[in-house]
């Protein structure tokens, strides 16, 4: 998949270097093991996307706009950071792991990198 060797880009489950890319969504990943737990947290996106609790929806527009971050990317290509990231998605217990992780700088310049692009006017703000 030519679009692909771009070393930006990487799986949406495991990080890894993608191979091909969802037929329903396109966003990328880099085997059947990947696709089908993407699939299944597409159900759980779907779940929530119909939920009421609207307050705590990021907009599609501030989905995009993380996807086509070059700081967010730049920040995935660690492996620490993706281990980091792979350890919490795995965890029992996220909680006791975020607040353990939100000691890790790295993970606290994630996450405000995140913040500044889902939150923008709230940051400038501060």
């Amino acid at each position: 998949m030519e679009s692909l060797s771009c070393g930006t880009v990487v799986c949406v489950v495991c990080l890894e270097k993608p191979k091909y890319r969802c037929p329903a969504c396109r966003v990328p990943y880099c085997s059947v093991t990947c696709f089908r737990k993407h699939k299944d947290d597409d159900d759980c996106v779907a779940d929530f996307l119909n939920s009421d609790e609207e307050e705590d929806r990021v907009s599609l527009q501030s989905l995009k706009n993380l996807g086509e971050s070059a700081t967010l990317r730049s920040l995935l290509l660690n492996p620490h950071l993706r281990q980091l990231m792979i350890s919490l998605d795995q965890g029992d217990n996220k909680a006791k792991l975020m607040r353990a992780y939100m000691q890790e700088p790295l993970f606290v310049e994630f996450a405000d990198c995140c913040l500044r692009i889902v939150e923008p006017s709230q940051n400038e703000d501060s």
